[in-house]
């Protein structure tokens, strides 16, 4: 085995201690909270791996780390002479040009295998700004967005507000017409998103959509998947896609319906930092948050903010 696969084996090895796919992060966050409110401690933000997501991202940002120390290190042959090196190492992914959230991701990755604190490294982050998140870089002219391929897809998550495995999870029968509480149709319709973390739940269809997914339910050929028939293959679904980037423009597009149609309260949600003097309606951004399966105004926001 080579120096570096050595050193990655090594990494990933002590990234897996730190998983935590069966558990609920946000049940692990209420009970510290309560844990620190009861001793009266400050709350100390919770570690750990609960998404497989995240796993994936940590394991790459390890992976490249253990390159450059193989490459610009010879006399490194395990993590703890490694150590040393990420103070460098970040300061390499600065003079690259990485954005101060992928800066803190690596550096976050890094201190998982290590189990400590991101402080002993001694490193300064750059301050991470909403304005400066670039969800997916050239999303307007990604090559994939513009592929006549993958128009159909493209529309069916703006229509949605999906992720990708959400859109992979689609049926037939996860649309239906909506109806209010006198059991009325009201001409638009909702999509059953099974989300991530088993969250499952019916959000409104995009109206701007409405017809075109009515039309496209009658002609699509759903796929034999396992035990159930879905819409779509992951092959019709591409990695490259930015699909992060279409579920804001479906946020921004029910933002706009919801205003237009009395949802706002009132209530002024006030951003913060570089945003400051940009304000939305509060009773407007939780029925937004609803529909994305967030529950966080601010998240809302991030994806409001798009240029």
């Amino acid at each position: 085995m080579s120096r570096k696969s050595n050193l990655t084996h090594q990494f990933l090895k002590e990234l897996q201690k730190e998983t935590k796919f069966s558990e609920s992060k946000s049940q692990a966050k209420a009970a510290e909270r309560k844990k620190a409110a009861e001793n009266h401690e400050k709350y100390e933000q919770i570690k750990g791996i609960y998404s497989y997501k995240t796993y994936k991202d940590y394991a790459k940002a390890v992976k490249t780390f253990a390159g450059y120390v193989t490459k610009n290190h010879t006399e490194v042959k395990n993590m703890e002479q490694a150590k040393k090196y990420v103070p460098e190492y970040m300061e390499s992914l600065k003079t690259r040009g990485l954005s101060a959230w992928t800066q803190h991701m690596y550096l976050y990755a890094i201190r998982s295998c290590y189990h400590c604190d991101v402080k002993e490294f001694d490193v300064t982050l750059p301050e991470r700004r909403r304005a400066d998140v670039i969800r997916c870089r050239d999303a307007e002219s990604n090559i994939l967005r513009n592929d006549e391929r993958y128009q159909d897809i493209i529309k069916m998550a703006v229509a949605t507000g999906a992720r990708r495995n959400e859109l992979l999870r689609l049926r037939k029968e996860d649309f239906r017409e909506q109806t209010d509480v006198n059991g009325n149709k009201t001409g638009l319709m909702e999509v059953y998103k099974r989300g991530k973390n088993g969250y499952e739940k019916w959000c409104l269809v995009n109206p701007k959509y409405t017809g075109w997914v009515k039309v496209y339910l009658t002609f699509k050929e759903e796929t034999e998947t396992g035990e159930e028939k879905r819409l779509f293959e992951k092959r019709e679904i591409p990695q490259g896609l930015p699909v992060h980037d279409l579920r804001a423009d479906y946020a921004k597009d029910l933002y706009q319906y919801f205003e237009s149609h009395g949802y706002a309260d009132g209530r002024i949600y006030r951003c913060r930092g570089e945003l400051t003097g940009i304000c939305y309606d509060k009773g407007i951004l939780e029925a937004v948050s609803e529909n994305l399966q967030h529950h966080r105004n601010n998240v809302v926001v991030s994806y409001l903010f798009k240029e």
